[in-house]
């Protein structure tokens, strides 16, 4: 028999644009996991998840097995192959996450006492999935809520609270700089090097000389950027354009895709705004600037966070819950929390092609 589910209100939704915000789904009975990944795996076949997906942006899915990195695995490939999604290669990570099954990894693995603003995965970056998907294997004793934002709904309030900021990215796009440490010079914490397996170090075999370890991560770096360079301790710098505002293909609504927020909160928090923006954890933080090079206003970044804090709703993830991304349309963040709290994460190649604004 096959797992029927029905919709129900997700605490906090809001409308937008004559649609929840997000939509929840939950199977009407217990089931076993084969049976829920089968019936899940029949909607998604049908059109039927891809369709909530373009409605309501994200789907909070409830009741659909005993939660474990194995049950997220047969879920939610038999959801995304089903749609013929491909997953999603990472380039450029400039984080810390673990692989635990097939297509899933960890979140973040920053303090459980930092802070993350909202954005849209990768939106920094000029590679970006099209779907992020999370799943709850522990949610904590305290704190740790998943808060998400329409980014439509972002753009839509940018652009009557700050509206020169908008003209800015209308007129010259967003350049993202970012500095990846030489491997052995990472921070504390959540420190990262440009010779991860998931940033630029996706070639590298044990024995290769210096010169070659570059050769091929700049291999790497090249199917982001051309704007980089090789600083004297090892380092690298590199700066990728964007537009910061793009188009969603399916509403054909702007939305605020840049992740300037997320990048100023933390950098802010963790007191690198000065030069030579470096945090207290050890790593460097470049701010980002306008795509002719010159400086965002400081004050244009803390409004920004005052703006988007307002379009964020909280959602606290069961143990088991799945939630369903679109990454363009839907920004997210964490906050801080206490206890054993685990929440993994899956990223999809989708089958739109994203424009610009």
């Amino acid at each position: 028999m096959g797992v029927e589910f029905e919709t129900f209100d997700v605490p906090g939704a809001r409308t937008y644009y004559g649609e929840v915000f997000p939509q929840g789904l939950r199977a009407k009975a217990e089931a076993p996991v084969s049976e829920s990944s089968a019936s899940l795996k029949a909607l998604s076949e049908s059109g039927r998840i891809s369709e909530l997906l373009d409605r309501h942006g994200a789907l909070l899915i409830r009741g659909i097995g005993h939660p474990s990195p194995e049950t997220f695995a047969e879920i939610v490939n038999a959801i995304e192959l089903g749609r013929g999604s491909r997953p999603f290669e990472q380039i450029g990570l400039a984080g810390k996450r673990t692989v635990v099954g097939e297509n899933i990894w960890t979140a973040n693995e920053g303090l459980p006492s930092a802070r993350f603003y909202q954005h849209n995965e990768y939106s920094r970056y000029t590679r970006f999935p099209a779907n992020i998907h999370f799943y709850s294997i522990s949610k904590g004793t305290k704190g740790g809520a998943t808060p998400v934002a329409h980014s439509e709904a972002v753009f839509d309030r940018v652009l009557a609270e700050i509206p020169e900021l908008v003209r800015g990215v209308e007129k010259h796009g967003l350049g993202m700089r970012m500095l990846f440490r030489a491997p052995g010079q990472e921070g504390k914490h959540n420190g990262f090097n440009w010779a991860g397996e998931y940033s630029f170090g996706q070639d590298l075999q044990p024995g290769d000389d210096e010169a070659t370890k570059r050769a091929k991560a700049e291999k790497q770096i090249r199917r982001l950027t051309n704007d980089f360079k090789w600083l004297e301790d090892g380092s690298v710098e590199l700066t990728q354009h964007i537009p910061g505002i793009r188009r969603h293909p399916v509403s054909g609504r702007p939305v605020w895709f840049n992740g300037l927020v997320g990048r100023h909160g933390i950098t802010r928090d963790i007191g690198a705004l000065e030069p030579p923006y470096i945090g207290r954890d050890g790593m460097t933080y470049l701010p980002c600037v306008y795509g002719d090079e010159t400086p965002i206003p400081r004050e244009y970044l803390d409004k920004l966070i005052e703006v988007i804090d307002k379009e964020e709703i909280y959602l606290t993830l069961d143990e088991g819950d799945l939630l369903l991304v679109d990454n363009l349309r839907v920004s997210h963040g964490r906050q801080p929390w206490e206890g054993d709290r685990l929440v993994l994460v899956s990223m999809w190649e989708g089958a739109h092609e994203i424009a610009a604004y």
